[in-house]
């Protein structure tokens, strides 16, 4: 079901809500997440969304339906790509740290972006011009980044830059039948920038505790219903 398709059908889900009594739906085409005070309140906010879904015939999948308390060293949870996890800042030298919400790219991202750079700089792709392979490389991460920016996210796009750096390295071996130590002094020595592959490092907004990530809940400034 496309994400517009659910929004429709689940759009009497989002009306028959009651915020005071199961606490804030959030919720986008078929993926929902529900904040509650207690775990009470949780209780009986899953018991209800049950109720709502099935009256449209539908039932949560069981697989990725789950209460979580959040407190500082617990477990998180993972929504629309993103992992979320309530964490203590390190404060400055006697300064007091702040508790807050941290997200960064799920696993599943994580293997996504990987699995997707290594079809990009695969054997079948050899004869193309190595610009050709790299401007593909450097779209698809900067859409990846694009989306996965706003968060806490800074040590796994590192991660997935120099993941880059290594497939186009083994890409550049394999093209000219070298060694992958040739692969990579190309790209790290011989290329004054990397081939032209993009640098996630930097590209990162982190958030900033108290404040709102957006001045307005959506484009219209309203409240969805």
């Amino acid at each position: 079901m496309s994400p517009l398709l659910a929004n429709v059908y689940l759009h009497r889900i989002d009306r028959a809500w009651d915020e005071r009594q199961h606490g804030v739906l959030v919720r986008y085409a078929d993926d929902a997440l529900v904040m509650c005070k207690s775990r009470q309140q949780a209780e009986a906010a899953l018991a209800r969304l049950r109720v709502l879904l099935a009256d449209l015939g539908l039932e949560p999948k069981e697989a990725k339906t789950r209460i979580v308390h959040l407190e500082v060293g617990g477990e998180g949870f993972d929504f629309l790509g993103f992992h979320h996890r309530l964490v203590l800042s390190q404060g400055r030298a006697g300064a007091k740290g702040v508790t807050f919400l941290a997200r960064w790219p799920t696993k599943k991202a994580m293997q996504h972006a990987r699995d997707r750079v290594r079809e990009l700089t695969q054997r079948g792709r050899l004869l193309l011009p190595v610009e050709a392979v790299v401007d593909d490389v450097n779209q698809f991460l900067r859409g990846w980044a694009a989306y996965f920016r706003y968060g806490n996210s800074a040590d796994h796009f590192d991660k997935i830059s120099r993941y880059a750096r290594m497939r186009m390295a083994i890409f550049l071996a394999k093209r000219y039948r070298r060694s992958r130590a040739f692969g990579w002094w190309v790209v790290a020595f011989a290329s004054p920038d990397q081939l032209g592959l993009v640098d996630l490092i930097g590209t990162v907004a982190p958030p900033r505790p108290f404040r709102a990530w957006r001045v307005t809940p959506n484009a219209g400034g309203e409240r969805r219903r």
